[in-house]
């Protein structure tokens, strides 16, 4: 019944929050299929019980391993899979008759209805050369969803994509050229203004710098920074790299084998982390100081199959403070700390080092 209270108390606390997008219980399960006849003989639980928010005009950083389901939770909420379950709240305007908002489970929606969701919600993929097509101009990329969304504005789309493409840093002779022709940043920020095209309200980057050298990724980082003013924008911002994601979040959240470890504000989680598998992400990141001397924890044995992924806490075979109860029930993702999430039977008990 305490739990029960948290999660409640917690909730209430969210949605007065201004919450742009919240989501409940996600779960993506891919099948496991064998034989002549595809029998399905078990699941990847891909994504596992995710619980998070995004308040308007905040940056979200999801952050693990690679396989640990964070750009599947991305893809997840903006259907481009198709969910096993769960809720995924999004307060539209769109859909609002009224001219206000509506708050809307997104997997409940008809495919015409969410067809117009999508112009509130955008998504910028890792891979800056499969993203565009490399047979579209600039120009008829940038323009697409203006396209798909029946928005014919004649002349004006021009004056539009070039807009956008000054906006992103690129020159107004580049319309008519194709991808191959860019380099990688440049094609990334072509990517950046195509999904600006229709004004979304909330961005999916999934790793949109992991691709890009390092002195690119400082540049698309300030540049998404600088879109997010002008253009009022919430972001779920998917990284590996925990500077990176340290440099633009607002708040955190770190996964594990597809379920959500911890979450907290960034400046408290980087500083006051509650679950070890946090400590030992963090202990890892390089700090800009020659004299100091980093204790890094090597996690002992491999990331857990999410195809047969072990009893009570998943992290427990790799955690160097695992007592019994770790092995037995899975840890409840509960508010320990005002907006500081955890899943980890022993985070009252654990003092962990932060950065």
């Amino acid at each position: 019944m305490a739990a029960e209270s948290q999660t409640q108390s917690a909730q209430t606390k969210t949605k007065s929050d201004n919450i742009l997008l919240e989501v409940k219980g996600l779960k993506k399960y891919f099948p496991i299929q064998k034989g002549l006849l595809r029998k399905t003989v078990g699941y990847v639980k891909a994504v596992d019980d995710v619980n998070f928010y995004v308040r308007e005009g905040e940056t979200l950083g999801v952050v693990g391993e690679s396989g640990c389901g964070k750009s599947t939770a991305g893809r997840s909420i903006i259907r481009l899979y198709e969910p096993t379950a769960g809720q995924v709240l999004f307060n539209s305007r769109a859909l609002a008759s009224d001219g206000g908002q509506k708050m809307v489970n997104l997997l409940e929606l008809s495919p015409q209805d969410m067809k117009t969701v999508r112009k509130e919600i955008s998504m910028v993929f890792q891979d800056p050369v499969n993203s565009l097509n490399p047979r579209m101009t600039v120009s008829d990329i940038v323009a697409e969803p203006l396209t798909i969304h029946g928005l014919n504005l004649g002349a004006e789309t021009e004056a539009i994509t070039i807009r956008l493409l000054e906006r992103v840093g690129l020159r107004p002779d580049h319309l008519r050229r194709y991808p191959h022709e860019f380099s990688g940043g440049q094609r990334q920020r072509i990517g950046i203004a195509r999904a600006l095209s229709l004004n979304p309200r909330l961005v999916i980057c999934d790793e949109p710098v992991s691709a890009l050298d390092v002195s690119i990724q400082a540049q698309t980082l300030n540049l998404l920074q600088d879109l997010q003013q002008d253009f009022n924008l919430s972001y779920i911002f998917v990284a590996h790299d925990l500077s990176v994601v340290q440099h633009i979040s607002d708040r955190v959240a770190v996964m594990y084998v597809g379920k959500i470890a911890e979450m907290a504000d960034a400046e408290e989680l980087y500083s006051h982390p509650l679950h070890p598998y946090t400590e030992a992400l963090l202990s890892s990141v390089p700090v800009a100081d020659p004299l100091y001397k980093s204790e890094r924890i090597v996690m002992q044995g491999e990331v857990a199959d999410p195809s047969n992924p072990p009893s009570g806490c998943y992290f427990h075979p790799r955690c160097r403070y695992a007592e019994e109860i770790c092995k037995l029930k899975t840890p409840e993702f509960r508010e320990l700390k005002p907006d500081h999430f955890v899943a980890c039977h022993r985070a009252e008990e654990l003092q962990l080092e932060g950065i």
